[in-house]
């Protein structure tokens, strides 16, 4: 499989790093199974660097496997074979023996473990990074998974690197528009199945790319006791999270459909008013995201907020296949997958819309949009609704996940909540459907008439 889809912008934003005469620092962080490592052999690939993965052991041990790696890096047996009593020892030995007049880089990678090992580690670094590879010919990358402690150690203006990085790289999944390049000679539903399932996340696809359909894939990753994907749900929180039992419960509670704090709070037994800083921990950790309606001009305020599961394989797990957990514990797959297949052909429609909404942001100009969403309140929602500078609607859009051609009827209902509800909608404002199943002979004719009539079936 070819892990480079979808990675130029950050090749291109390392390369950048790399031309410039003096000391650079860039942080590399996201969460697990993106590719990272990758990303970084492929840059280094025709590079002068030295590469090191810490691990939880001990200090002493850290600093002698660092050693390692430095020796083998730069052909100096004897940095290697030395015992350094402390870190700026061997950051000294390492610059003693580092070619001076040529551009090295130097990769911390799982850099959390340093700093868990040792909580001054990132306090050392700064005091040898100000006072000797600041204006060094080094390229410094520390790149790591937990994305909490990578904030806090490297990013957060409380944090001792604060203000050093020239750089700071979240990598992200795979977008959908690339995912046929994974997945080659999957149809556009397949794709959003397996998009479903694995979110975009280069290892999850690697994994799924060995199974005919969504259902195998899953049975054999997810459901099986024994499947590979099956807890990883946990150890990501784990991982990341110092209470995740807190955060686990929240997660179940919105993946079955709790999107309000009262509801929330009423679903895990917690007060409403200690939920926030669990709530702002996930968001930091790109687990959870508190929509608003796309018309909302002041949303960090807004009172129509709801939270939904933003991680897919989250949204996944904790919508679908957590509450018959026991079933598949005791190998009754079968019978509990006929209870989850609704709930999966739900997630598979939501996920759907996503896809279909970012299919409105990759044309964000051409729709003169500067935000991309839904839009709903009391009594009516919209699937895509795109707005532009005045707040006016310039796409007012419907997503069907059905097995049915959508006709004209879909379309009149369509321009009726926009009337109904009295929303401002620009002069040029597009009404876009989007169907699986693609459309009737009698809409398509009408779309060929009128250019403000969007039919999107491909995606």
């Amino acid at each position: 499989m070819n892990n480079f889809i979808n990675r130029e912008s950050e090749l291109t934003r390392l390369e950048s790093q790399y031309t410039v005469d003096s000391g650079r620092l860039v942080v590399l962080y996201g969460r697990r199974r993106l590719g990272k490592t990758s990303l970084l052999r492929k840059f280094t690939a025709d590079k002068p660097h030295c590469y090191f993965m810490a691990d939880r052991a001990g200090e002493p041990d850290l600093r002698r496997s660092l050693a390692r790696a430095m020796a083998l890096a730069l052909e100096e047996p004897t940095l290697g074979v030395v015992e350094y009593s402390s870190w700026y020892d061997l950051f000294a030995a390492f610059d003693r023996f580092r070619p001076a007049g040529k551009r090295f880089v130097l990769i911390f990678d799982e850099y959390q473990y340093l700093c868990q090992v040792q909580p001054a580690f990132s306090s050392f670094l700064q005091k040898w990074w100000d006072e000797h590879w600041l204006n060094a010919n080094l390229l410094l990358i520390l790149c790591g998974s937990v994305t909490s402690m990578m904030y806090r150690e490297t990013l957060a203006a409380s944090a001792p690197l604060y203000g050093r990085s020239s750089a700071q790289i979240l990598l992200k999944p795979i977008e959908f528009s690339h995912l046929g390049s994974f997945l080659p000679g999957k149809s556009d539903t397949e794709l959003v199945e397996f998009f479903t399932l694995t979110g975009g996340v280069p290892r999850y696809l690697d994994l799924a790319s060995a199974y005919p359909s969504f259902k195998a894939a899953l049975a054999a990753l997810v459901l099986h006791p024994d499947g590979i994907l099956h807890n990883e749900a946990r150890q990501l929180l784990q991982e990341e999270i110092q209470t995740p039992n807190q955060c686990w419960s929240i997660l179940h509670a919105i993946g079955s459909g709790a999107n309000r704090i009262s509801e929330i709070a009423g679903q895990t037994g917690q007060p409403a008013n200690k939920l926030t800083r669990y709530l702002d921990l996930l968001k930091d950790l790109h687990l959870v995201r508190r929509e608003t309606p796309v018309l909302e001009k002041n949303p960090a305020k807004s009172k129509k907020g709801i939270y939904v599961v933003s991680d897919p394989f989250c949204r996944l797990w904790f919508g679908a296949i957590y509450p018959y957990m026991s079933f598949f514990e005791f190998s009754e797959a079968e019978m509990a997958y006929s209870r989850i297949q609704p709930l999966l052909a739900k997630l598979i429609a939501e996920r759907y819309e996503e896809v279909c909404r970012q299919w409105i942001r990759e044309r964000a100009v051409a729709f003169n949009a500067v935000g991309v969403g839904r839009q709903w309140s009391s009594g009516y929602e919209i699937d895509v609704a795109a707005v532009n500078p005045d707040f006016e609607l310039t796409v007012v859009g419907e997503c069907k996940w059905s097995e049915h051609k959508l006709g004209i009827a879909v379309l009149r209902d369509l321009k009726q909540k926009v009337t109904i509800q009295n929303l401002p909608v620009a002069a040029d404002c597009r009404y876009a459907l989007f169907s699986k199943a693609g459309f009737t002979p009698e809409l398509e004719e009408l779309a060929n008439r009128n250019k403000n009539i969007i039919l999107t079936s491909g995606l």
